[in-house]
């Protein structure tokens, strides 16, 4: 069963945990984030195997960040860190300079890793370790199947650097990291988890959401599609995962079609219908009317 925001609260409350409540936390990818304030999760072999993933994480990035600068590599980290404490399921890595690829993964090979999955806007590189794993998802665009919903070069435009463990790594900026985490729960994953609605929330408290910024990325009716379900949220009337409908979907995409196509002439349109087989486009066709 989906979990509720007002279920939620009651475990960062020191409510205890049953099998469903935790695997929903999992799903939703808080259980990290719970168990800082339960300590009860703690005990679990689940919030203990993301610690270390975390670990190996951190490692990874400053692994890859001494790779990319011997190579003259241009890169953002994104969808990894967030406004709350977060483990991610893979560091996704948005590289610039798609001609280095291939330089790229044989430096990482000779570090341990191997390639798990080629898929249309990614190469999944793994790591194993300490009893964990770490995936490096490496992106040449933002995309689902082929339509991308993120401009890569907006994004290296408006990068920041951050330190970590004293190396030095580029994410994007609170504003695109915000509009991102909706676009890709709207327009690749087709449904909103408890961990993009607390990235959200955050986003709209810190004020990073701004109407210009919206319609500039093409991303205006995304937002409100967002901001309606927050309500709802708040309203303990939905639960996390929520599927979205395919009408607000398809409204969502002919809104950033029509967007893109502006700019771009018919370029969006043939990625969109070259999509049509891809895993995340099919998907719209399974929602809910």
């Amino acid at each position: 069963m989906p979990i509720r925001f007002t279920e939620f609260l009651k475990v960062l409350n020191g409510e205890a945990v049953d099998d469903q409540i935790k695997h929903e936390l999992i799903v939703n990818k808080v259980l990290y984030f719970a168990g800082l304030y339960n300590k009860k999760i703690q005990d679990t072999e689940e919030w203990q195997e993301r610690k270390r993933r975390l670990v190996l994480q951190r490692d990874a990035i400053k692994e890859f960040a001494e790779i990319a600068e011997k190579l003259g590599l241009r890169y953002i980290i994104v969808k990894t860190f967030k406004l709350f404490p977060y483990v991610p399921d893979d560091v996704d890595i948005l590289i610039i300079d798609t001609n280095l690829m291939s330089g790229l993964i044989n430096e990482l090979k000779k570090r341990g890793y191997f390639i798990r999955k080629i898929g249309t806007p990614e190469v999944t590189i793994r790591k194993v370790a300490n009893k964990t794993y770490v995936d490096l998802d490496i992106h040449h665009k933002m995309a689902s199947g082929n339509y991308i919903y993120y401009d890569a070069f907006i994004l290296w435009q408006n990068y920041k650097k951050i330190i970590i463990d004293g190396y030095q790594t580029y994410v994007p900026s609170p504003q695109d990291e915000c509009i991102i985490t909706m676009a890709h729960a709207v327009l690749k994953e087709f449904e909103i988890l408890l961990s993009d609605f607390l990235q959200i929330h955050l986003c709209i408290k810190q004020n990073y959401i701004e109407p210009n910024y919206l319609s500039l990325t093409g991303h205006i009716e995304t937002y409100k599609l967002i901001q309606k379900k927050i309500c709802l949220t708040f309203l303990d009337k939905i639960a996390f995962p929520y599927r979205l409908k395919i009408w607000e979907v398809v409204y969502v995409y002919l809104h950033n079609l029509k967007h893109r196509m502006r700019r771009e002439g018919y370029k969006p349109l043939l990625e969109f219908v070259s999509s049509a087989g891809a895993r995340g486009i099919k998907k719209v066709f399974t929602l809910r009317v």
